[in-house]
């Protein structure tokens, strides 16, 4: 028997996104770059794996529903490259001075940042949407990189603005315009995906902002400032997250670094629903930092999704345990620290590692919170 839920997030047992690409997925993109197949025969196939994925999902137990993010290409530069003002890709400019800033350099601003109200990223969710269906049990989830994002010092440095605040002015309404275009099409809960933070964990770009002129502690503030500003004006009813990833950089944002507390107490103040933050042992491990959070839900990414063994349970239950003496229990949730596919080549599991690692998620959510009430 399927367990009833309240159709509306937070929830104890969640995912950040992004599933497997499946290999008959990869030929065929692969084939439509080469012109071997038309663009309405991948649409097709791409239909066909989004509408699998939901029902996998599904059969799991996870209650939050995503397209597995299976027609993306380039991570945040699909929907970033279909806005207006801003172009890609580029060669990378000779100021980017790390793997982040490189990446970002592959976009650049042409003109006035505006949304793009025939977005492609809507007509995806609305298909998400159908595919969920009216299922009680089931709430889709709508992706998209956090607009710090387009904070780094390559796209920040354009000729289009000259004032950083004008600039975070109009990415402010780009985003404030998402959002109600996305709840036009049934969306409720909305997640950010945020690498930008780890920014202040690498020290060869804290030193090239530093020699820039930048005051890295006047940049977080305007972060903090953007997300808020978008999140006063979000619909009311709409469900915010933000995932704080670090990316492809092995970091410690949230701990052991000049920063720590910074940025902790600066992600506190954020007015989103709830932050999505990497506690893997690898990765982010100080669950003290959860003392500067403030009435957001935390989710906890205390499962790896490089690879396929799955986390003994007594041990995920004392992690949560541990990050409750900083945060009431309820207040706390369970997911893998990312996407299960951060990159289109990632090979780290299997698929059926994969829907393990969810369901194992779902058994641990009920054990810990549900049969502790």
């Amino acid at each position: 028997m399927r367990r009833t839920i309240q159709k509306y997030p937070p929830f104890h047992a969640d995912h950040v996104g992004s599933l497997l690409r499946p290999a008959c997925l990869k030929r065929a993109r692969s084939a439509f770059v080469a012109g071997k197949l038309t663009r309405s025969q991948l649409t097709q196939l791409e239909d066909d794996e989004i509408r699998r994925v939901v029902e996998q999902q599904k059969a799991c137990g996870i209650h939050v529903i995503t397209d597995g993010v299976l027609r993306r290409t380039g991570g945040h530069y699909d929907f970033f490259a279909h806005l207006d003002g801003i172009a890609g890709p580029v060669e990378a400019q000779d100021y980017c001075k790390t793997q982040q800033e490189m990446a970002a350099c592959h976009l650049h601003i042409v003109g006035p940042v505006a949304f793009n109200p025939e977005h492609p990223f809507l007509a995806h969710y609305r298909f998400l949407h159908q595919a969920v269906g009216d299922d009680p049990q089931a709430v889709a989830k709508q992706t998209l990189p956090s607009p710090c994002m387009l904070m780094y010092r390559s796209l920040r440095r354009n000729s289009v603005y000259q004032a950083l605040d004008a600039y975070c002015d109009d990415l402010a309404q780009v985003y404030v315009q998402a959002l109600h275009a996305f709840y036009a099409q049934g969306c409720r809960y909305l997640q950010l995906d945020d690498t930008f933070w780890s920014l202040f964990g690498d020290v060869a770009a804290i030193r090239a902002e530093l020699d820039d002129g930048t005051d890295p502690y006047q940049l977080i503030e305007h972060c903090v400032s953007l997300l808020n500003r978008i999140m006063q004006d979000k619909p009311k009813d709409m469900y915010i997250s933000l995932h704080v990833c670090s990316g492809e950089l092995d970091t410690k944002i949230l701990h052991r670094n000049p920063f720590a507390d910074v940025i902790a107490k600066a992600l506190g103040r954020l007015n989103v629903n709830s932050l999505f933050l990497e506690y893997a042992d690898a990765h982010f491990s100080g669950l003290e930092t959860l003392r500067a959070i403030g009435a957001q839900t935390v989710v906890l990414g205390v499962i790896t999704s490089e690879t396929g063994e799955l986390e003994d349970a007594r041990s995920i239950k004392r992690r949560i345990n541990d990050a409750s003496l900083y945060l009431p229990l309820n207040q706390l949730a369970l997911s893998p620290m990312c996407g299960f596919a951060s990159a289109e080549s990632a090979e780290w599991l299997t698929e059926e590692q994969q829907w393990n690692k969810l369901r194992h998620i779902v058994d641990l959510a009920h054990e810990i919170w549900v049969m502790s009430e």
